[in-house]
């Protein structure tokens, strides 16, 4: 049975969806991803007046969360975009809620079940182990995620 695992970093939820479906802790998660060159990095978001610096960020797009499960053995297939949930037919790491002005997105993870499957959030914000409420969640992209 796959565990939430929270995100230690502000933008690591890329690195625990990694950790959750790898079956490892965050801070390996965390090696792994400096090994890789995935962070930490300082990175200006938004535009113009609306710019900021995030310094530290383990900001990670698909083809590096790829990279991260295949070396933990893990078979993960192309990004898809993605419009609704109902569209999923296996599990895998899902961008959700995509904030256009900064170019970014939230990565959680997707368990598929016959029941209509859940959400693993790795925002420590979010009291629930495990999310249904679709309806709060815009899906963006998905990276379907099986054992090799």
């Amino acid at each position: 049975m796959i565990r939430r695992t929270t995100q230690e970093d502000a933008t690591g939820c890329g690195l625990a969806c990694v950790a959750m479906l790898g079956g490892i802790g965050y801070a390996q998660a965390r090696v792994l991803a400096r090994r890789l060159g995935v962070g930490p990095h300082d990175r200006v978001v938004g535009r113009g007046d609306q710019a900021r610096t995030v310094r530290n960020a383990y900001f990670s797009d698909a083809r590096q969360l790829r990279r991260m499960l295949k070396l933990l053995g893990l078979r993960a297939g192309p990004e898809r975009r993605l419009a609704r949930w109902e569209a999923l037919d296996r599990s895998g790491i899902a961008g959700i809620n995509p904030n256009r002005r900064e170019g970014s997105w939230h990565w959680v993870v997707y368990l598929h079940s016959d029941e209509g499957g859940c959400v693993l959030d790795p925002n420590p914000r979010v009291r629930s182990e495990r999310r249904t409420d679709f309806g709060r969640m815009k899906p963006r992209c998905f990276i379907p995620v099986a054992p090799a």
